[in-house]
């Protein structure tokens, strides 16, 4: 399946909001580390992480709420006026049979979005969230705004998986829209809701709570137990964007998507007879992932590339940079000599600090790599997952 945007249905990314928890742990300090056989510990502290974000006591929709109110405030966005919204599922969802798009459909006032919850591909589900919304802004036939949100957080209590990264946590969210409607609206901030049903009045200045955190569009901190929180202030680096601030960062050239059933359940967590505090994510075959899976990969992402660049007349040596998900030292060497690529520095930077942020990575990445890349820059978006999915993107960056 693929996506292109053609001169009358023009799609934009972001900027994308990052909400990063307060609390930080050291790889060093994981708990797991004292059950781990020797050889498995050297090659967690090889992997290139020195810490990640913890979640105390958030969900993945409290964190996806979070990051949502931060991209709408960024762009001066009325969440009434969004034309859909999209979540990026967690993989352990708060209740079974419950809707967790529809939750932070209510918490965030998007009274008349067409709402979806997007998830299975496990990293890739970001890009299928994408593809969807892409499809339903060019459904539309005129100019459309669609948020993607998403909570990510470890499922399971060890956040080691071994052999290939170690997991963090974070919110993550950005506005799709079409090229007629990508200025942002008016500044707005929320009316004193409670759980999403009061309305959002536009300049009113007042208070949002949620449970027992406060939370004020560019003004007071967040207080949840996870740090100060002010839209357009996060800790993901980059100046503060002021409220009513340009929608769009990206120009969306063209998408490439596929996947692979043979995989499905390479990497899994058996919950249905162990509680949660037994949870534990399990390699079905090590040899498999390590060998088999990554040669797979490799040619996805080879035929994936090389169609996408064809196909929007790009050559590979005019790309301003390539990012790519982020999981360890070791697999940003594998495919930078594999694919014949660079991967921009910022992933490493990202990797050490953050860990694997699951579909949130290529995210904060392209995010952080904004301010270096030039008006007419063309930047590659290589996504993957072990379920297996692989998701090529090809975008503009577009001026400030």
């Amino acid at each position: 399946m693929s996506a292109y945007a053609g001169p009358r249905a023009e799609i934009r990314i972001g900027p994308v909001h990052l909400w990063h928890p307060e609390h930080t742990l050291a790889v060093t300090d994981l708990p797991e580390r004292a059950t781990l056989p020797e050889a498995r510990d050297r090659q967690l502290l090889a992997l290139g992480i020195d810490r990640v974000r913890v979640a105390d006591g958030l969900t993945e929709t409290d964190l996806a709420e979070r990051a949502a109110l931060g991209a709408l405030a960024d762009t001066g966005t009325d969440p009434a006026d969004l034309d859909g919204l999209l979540l990026v599922q967690g993989r352990a969802p708060e209740y079974l049979m419950a809707s967790e798009a529809t939750r932070l459909q209510h918490r965030i006032g998007a009274t008349r979005a067409l709402t979806l919850g997007v998830g299975d591909l496990g990293c890739v589900s970001s890009s299928a969230a994408i593809e969807i919304g892409a499809a339903l802004l060019r459904g539309r036939g005129g100019p459309g705004r669609v948020l993607v949100a998403m909570g990510v957080r470890a499922a399971a209590t060890a956040r080691y998986r071994p052999p290939m990264t170690v997991l963090g946590d974070c919110g993550a969210a950005f506005l799709l829209t079409t090229g007629g409607d990508d200025s942002g609206g008016g500044s707005y901030t929320s009316g004193g809701d409670t759980g999403g049903g009061a309305p959002y009045i536009n300049g009113s200045g007042g208070p949002y709570t949620s449970g027992s955190s406060a939370y004020t569009p560019g003004g007071a901190p967040d207080t949840s137990g996870s740090g100060a929180y002010t839209p357009g202030g996060d800790t993901s680096g980059g100046a503060p964007r002021p409220v009513g601030g340009r929608a769009a960062r990206y120009r969306l050239l063209g998408q490439e998507l596929r996947s692979d059933g043979r995989y499905a359940d390479l990497f899994r967590i058996r919950y249905r007879e162990l509680p949660p505090e037994r949870w534990a994510e399990e390699c079905a075959d090590e040899n498999a992932y390590s060998f088999q899976l990554a040669i797979e990969s490799r040619n996805r992402l080879r035929d994936l590339n090389a169609e996408l660049l064809r196909r929007c007349a790009t050559p590979q040596d005019e790309l301003a940079a390539v990012v790519m998900q982020n999981l360890s030292m070791g697999a940003f060497a594998f495919w930078q000599d594999a694919l014949g690529v660079k991967i921009a520095d910022v992933c490493r930077a990202n990797l050490a600090g953050h860990g694997h942020l699951g579909p949130a990575d290529v995210l904060m990445n392209l995010e952080r790599l904004a301010p270096s890349v030039p008006a007419g820059g063309k930047v590659l978006v290589m996504n993957s997952s072990p379920v297996a999915a692989w998701c090529t993107a090809l975008v503009e960056r577009l001026p400030d």
